[in-house]
C-alpha cells in the first residue's frame, strides 16, 4: 500500500533536486487556494494586536498557558472585553480565534 500524501500536490516529474519550489513543493502563486486554507475574514486590529503580543510573550520565554497570561498581563494586553487574562479566558480566546 503506498503511504498517504497530499492528494492535492502534483507529482514531480522529473524529480528535481532537493530545491523547494523545484518539484518537491508547488511553487507559489501556482497551487489552488483551498477553501479551508483561508479564514472567515481578514484579521481585525485586537486579532493582530494580540498575535503580537502572543508573540512576544513566546519571544520572552513563555510557554505555560499561566506564562503566557502573566505575560499578556505584564504588557498591559487586556482581552477583547477589556479584563485581565486568565487561562481560562486566554484558551477559551484561543479556541474561538481557532475555527
Amino acid at each position: 500500500m503506498e503511504p498517504a500524501f497530499n492528494p492535492y500536490l502534483r507529482p514531480s516529474s522529473p524529480p528535481s533536486v532537493h530545491v523547494g519550489g523545484k518539484g518537491y513543493i508547488e511553487l507559489p502563486g501556482k497551487a489552488e487556494n483551498l477553501r479551508w486554507q483561508t479564514r472567515k475574514a481578514a484579521p481585525t486590529e485586537y486579532e493582530n494586536a494580540l498575535a503580537d503580543a502572543l508573540e512576544q510573550a513566546y519571544t520572552s520565554g513563555a510557554v505555560t498557558a499561566e506564562e503566557i497570561v502573566e505575560s499578556l498581563n505584564r504588557r498591559a494586553f487586556r482581552n477583547a472585553a477589556g479584563e485581565l487574562w486568565t487561562a481560562a479566558s486566554l484558551t477559551s480566546e484561543m479556541s474561538v480565534l481557532g475555527q
